[in-house]
């Protein structure tokens, strides 16, 4: 049996290097960094999100890139 929260810090982990590698590919977020990190989330929760988002940074998806670019041009929603 997986131990939720050892789980719960692998995918925050994860998602953490997706977080930087974005920074480093298109752009420095402008916001804090557990928005940031609830964004990423939300985009792998999407039926193409997390098909796309395979373990090997730093190849992530142009897709990603994109509607990360989009997501602070637009100030991350606010």
């Amino acid at each position: 049996m997986i131990d939720p929260i050892m789980q719960l810090d692998a995918e925050l982990e994860w998602l953490g290097q997706i977080a930087d590698e974005l920074e480093r590919e298109v752009a420095i977020c402008p916001l804090t960094r557990p928005t940031l990190i609830a964004w990423l989330t939300e985009w792998a929760a999407r039926p193409d999100g997390k098909a796309g988002l395979k373990r090997e940074i730093p190849h992530l998806p142009q897709a990603l890139k994109s509607a990360y670019a989009e997501w602070i041009h637009h100030g991350g929603g606010r």
